[in-house]
């Protein structure tokens, strides 16, 4: 009797990874015309939506605006979809970051300026992409020597910081920051921002609820562990929540009364600390 052939299972392709993968599935976003038309070409390959609903008054997903949308689909696997998805998000945070520095800060301290480094974008993802590269989303330029004085890198999430057990960051991540201070020279602090969802059914979009802010001696002077995320194979390192405090006290720290930057003058002195150890 002859053997029955294998059946050959051929699973759809990812759009950003451009590459079948047994994951992938259909994602559905509601989107504004230019911002369906972004995600095309930037992020994949010039691929169109497979179905596109019919215009409706929502939130895009992706530019947090009311206004005309349309529920868009792709192809896309797992963590493209958890990217995609985070986007939005991470737009809102970074707004919240800008805001709270030309309202608590600039009056202050005038001769520094934020300058946004890496604003949010879903960009094409190809297997042997290298991580943990990504560049620090801020930078603070100390207008009195032209020169970028210390970064801040935004994580962004639902939690707030008083609710955590403990605060956790992916190796990756960590690598990333540690990456760019030595290649900048410069020190950075890191602020948490809570973001939730504000719905407008069927649509949804994001505001900010809460920013927290720690640096990267007292990450260090808190690190607990490494572990592995569940259900993942990537690495996170935790930190003690009481590394960070509530962002209104910020301000405070960045300058003593001789108008000294406190975190430049610490990393002149440190140099770069170690963010996490491995057993």
């Amino acid at each position: 009797m002859a053997r029955a052939k294998a059946q050959v299972i051929h699973y759809p392709t990812c759009v950003r990874h451009l590459k079948p993968r047994k994951d992938v599935r259909l994602r559905h976003y509601f989107l504004c015309d230019k911002c369906a038309s972004t995600w095309t070409k930037d992020a994949f390959d010039g691929n169109e939506p497979l179905a596109v609903g019919e215009s409706l008054s929502g939130i895009c997903q992706l530019c947090n605006e009311r206004t005309k949308v349309r529920l868009r689909t792709w192809f896309l696997c797992d963590i493209c979809h958890r990217v995609a998805g985070s986007i939005g998000r991470n737009h809102v945070a970074e707004q919240g970051i800008l805001d709270w520095w030309a309202h608590a800060v600039t009056p202050r301290i005038p001769y520094l300026r934020i300058e946004q480094n890496d604003l949010s974008a879903l960009r094409p993802r190809r297997d042997g992409d290298i991580s943990g590269e990504g560049p620090l989303d801020f930078l603070i330029r100390d207008k009195r020597s032209g020169k970028v004085a210390f970064g801040i890198e935004n994580k962004t999430g639902r939690s707030s910081l008083r609710d955590m057990s403990a605060f956790q960051l992916d190796i990756s991540d960590c690598d990333s920051i540690l990456h760019h201070i030595r290649s900048l020279s410069v020190p950075a602090y890191l602020i948490h921002a809570q973001v939730l969802e504000v719905w407008t059914p069927p649509t949804h979009g994001f505001e900010v609820h809460g920013l927290w802010w720690t640096d990267i001696y007292r990450m260090a002077e808190h690190f607990r562990d490494v572990r592995i995320r569940r259900d993942e194979r990537r690495g996170a390192a935790f930190f003690r929540k009481s590394a960070f405090e509530d962002v209104a006290t910020l301000v405070d720290h960045i300058c003593d009364d001789d108008a000294n930057l406190r975190l430049v003058r610490q990393f002149k002195q440190k140099g770069v600390p170690e963010l996490y150890q491995l057993d």
